[in-house]
């Protein structure tokens, strides 16, 4: 198969030790033998996560969201855009290819979440942990803001869209996850999980995703809170260390 033109963007904010970005850097190059071209960014607290996603589409030449009127250098040329959350590793050699080949043929796909804080009805969305869309796609849905909605949370409304365009959405389901959510004051009522929509699995901190093909992606989620970023070395520590994971070839 004739190698994607794709691309892996990430992002962080001071709050994020150096230590968090650098381990995810290395588990990308060990589950990387594609050699996309992994883009970290590091942005101010003044800059939200969605804003930046629409300034990243103008340096690929897509005029987006909140930014498509203003001028933004164009500076990469990639067909496929894989968003990677910094608290998100691959683990497989064909999680990533799996998720360009998809996008490639004008589909969106990512990791199945769910904005339990809003409601709108159970929307189950392919969230910026793990996504990919072409840029051809991502035109074609009308290349809306990564920014969050009143219906949305990041990314979202990327989902919406392809849906009100008739665009075919991958949503790679949770297999396990490792340990219960980390729940505020208000929230001690709350499961010991979260939920997608009714009758799909549960899931929580350290989500490993997959399908038929097997492992894929592990997202470790609330990356901010207390201890979270030590769960997030070990992990990654683990699979670079210890080789857990072994490459499958993509199921068709």
């Amino acid at each position: 198969m004739e190698k994607i033109n794709a691309c892996i963007v990430s992002v962080s904010m001071p709050n994020i030790n150096r230590k968090t970005v650098e381990l995810q850097r290395e588990v990308v190059q060990k589950f990387n033998p594609q050699n996309y071209p992994h883009y970290q960014f590091f942005v101010g607290m003044d800059v939200k996560h969605g804003v930046f996603l629409d300034y990243f589409w103008g340096m690929n030449g897509i005029k987006a969201g909140v930014l498509r009127d203003k001028n933004v250098e164009k500076k990469l040329d990639h067909d496929v855009v894989i968003i990677l959350d910094t608290d998100c590793i691959p683990l497989s050699n064909h999680a990533f290819e799996y998720y360009a080949k998809i996008a490639s043929e004008g589909k969106l796909i990512g990791n199945a979440q769910r904005t339990n804080h809003l409601q709108n009805n159970q929307h189950v969305f392919a969230a910026p942990s793990a996504s990919a869309i072409s840029r051809q796609t991502y035109s074609r849905i009308g290349a809306p803001s990564a920014l969050e909605t009143e219906r949305s949370d990041v990314l979202e409304e990327y989902t919406w869209a392809a849906e009100a365009n008739g665009i075919d959405v991958f949503k790679i389901l949770p297999l396990r996850y490792d340990a219960p959510p980390q729940r505020y004051e208000w929230e001690k009522d709350q499961p010991p999980y979260w939920n997608l929509a009714d009758g799909m699995p549960k899931y929580g901190m350290g989500t490993t995703y997959g399908d038929e093909n097997g492992d894929l992606f592990w997202h470790n989620f609330q990356i901010r809170m207390p201890g979270q970023e030590e769960r997030f070395w070990n992990k990654c520590e683990e699979v670079l260390v210890r080789g857990m994971y072994e490459d499958r070839s993509i199921k068709h």
